[in-house]
């Protein structure tokens, strides 16, 4: 099939909301029962836009994807309800990024709503958000949790964005890479190892090991302590088996991460002082990058009140960041020039941030912070320190939701998390 037909097809497949759902079991690696289902789409049997990349590539192509993302979940939800699923099962969707912050086609809306109300719906975000545009993932995320029983990080493998921003998005649920279930001795995977299961151990989070294909697989997940599996050693993708009447409850719920409104709020119930620019400027790097290992992956985010402090030695700093890497990002006020090579920023126009000043920096094994607040009437901040982890957690998301996305971005290509 040409170009053509295959765009005619896939619009006829958005026309008549035909998207397939094929459904593969989440299993308690703990005595081997089924506590959920992630649904996958499908299109035509023998169809060039049968696989789930196929027809991702095509709503690319077509700039529908936030149509198809809708479109395919209302088809899963519809084969789930169809399907009997149990409602203490849990039912894992996948969101595509552009997506996460739309308002769903009315003539959807039903099936996902009473979804919604029946299963315990687990939202999956894929790698491939993480890294585009932190303020519309923050913003959609935001949108999207509360309706959701949690929050699913698919594909957490040895690309160094999941693992940038793993502590800031608290997931739920995550979901380690089968490049990693299936090799998890070589040096990569035991690095997203350690850094997976010092966040699960932080947040209470729960680890699922994807990719088990064999019995070999499946001891490497059991030994690495992985909560949950998938793959198909459990079952290949295929409709929902007849439910089992003593199905169990599944519970994923991490611990929350308290929203601020402003980064200096992370230091509440911690020891303030005061000084000058003159001071704060050399001693903030310190506590950044001074004694944090910014080894990738990482996280860096600079807020600053004048523009005057962001200079040549800040542009250079977080230009060699960037290339090696870490996320970085700069914000400030007004007409603010953010365009650094490689680095994400934003100009920001809100009167809660002004006086405002911050440096953070995070990695898997390290975190500190500077954050401060103009004093009113004179040339000094207060400020504090913290190499707090959760403090600086907290102050990152706050900037976060205020970081766009890199300038001239492409599109972020690749389809994994749709099956």
């Amino acid at each position: 099939m040409n170009a053509a037909n295959t765009a005619r097809e896939f619009d006829d497949l958005m026309r008549r909301r035909a998207l397939g759902t094929v459904f593969q079991p989440i299993v308690r690696l703990d005595g081997r029962r089924t506590v959920g289902y992630e649904a996958l789409v499908r299109g035509p049997a023998g169809s060039p836009l049968a696989s789930a990349n196929a027809l991702l590539e095509a709503a690319y192509r077509a700039d529908r994807v936030v149509e198809f993302d809708w479109v395919a979940r209302a088809c899963a939800c519809r084969a789930a309800l169809d399907g009997q699923l149990g409602p203490n099962r849990l039912l894992f969707l996948n969101i595509e990024p552009l997506a996460l912050g739309t308002d769903c086609p009315p003539d959807l809306w039903p099936d996902i709503e009473r979804a919604f109300g029946t299963f315990k719906v687990m939202l999956e975000i894929t790698e491939r958000s993480l890294g585009r545009d932190p303020r519309s993932l923050f913003e959609g995320v935001d949108r999207q949790r509360p309706t959701a029983a949690g929050l699913a990080l698919d594909d957490v493998g040895p690309m160094t964005t999941a693992l940038a921003m793993l502590p800031v998005l608290s997931a739920d649920l995550i979901k380690i890479d089968l490049t990693v279930t299936q090799a998890s001795t070589t040096a990569p995977s035991l690095k997203v190892l350690d850094i997976a299961f010092e966040e699960a151990e932080r947040t209470g989070a729960t680890i699922l090991a994807e990719g088990i294909e064999t019995d070999d697989h499946l001891r490497q997940a059991s030994a690495f302590g992985a909560d949950l599996g998938q793959g198909n050693y459990f079952g290949e993708p295929g409709p929902l088996p007849p439910d089992e009447r003593d199905s169990i409850v599944a519970s994923v719920d991490s611990e929350s991460i308290v929203d601020v409104a402003t980064p200096f709020e992370a230091l509440v119930g911690r020891p303030t002082h005061r000084a000058t620019a003159e001071f704060l400027r050399p001693f903030s790097h310190q506590v950044a990058f001074g004694e944090t290992d910014l080894a990738e992956p990482a996280l860096v985010i600079q807020l600053v009140p004048d523009p005057d402090l962001f200079g040549p030695a800040e542009r250079h700093a977080l230009t060699r960041l960037a290339g090696r890497g870490v996320i970085a990002g700069v914000l400030g006020p007004g007409a603010f020039d953010v365009s650094v090579p490689g680095v994400r920023g934003a100009p920001v126009h809100e009167s809660v941030l002004d006086g405002q000043w911050a440096l953070l920096a995070l990695s898997p094994s390290s975190a500190g912070a500077m954050l401060a607040r103009a004093v009113p009437g004179t040339a000094e901040f207060e400020f504090g320190v913290t190499h707090d982890r959760r403090r600086v957690v907290v102050a990152a998301r706050c900037l976060l939701r205020r970081l766009g996305p890199l300038p001239a971005e492409s599109p972020v290509s690749g389809t994994a998390g749709r099956g």
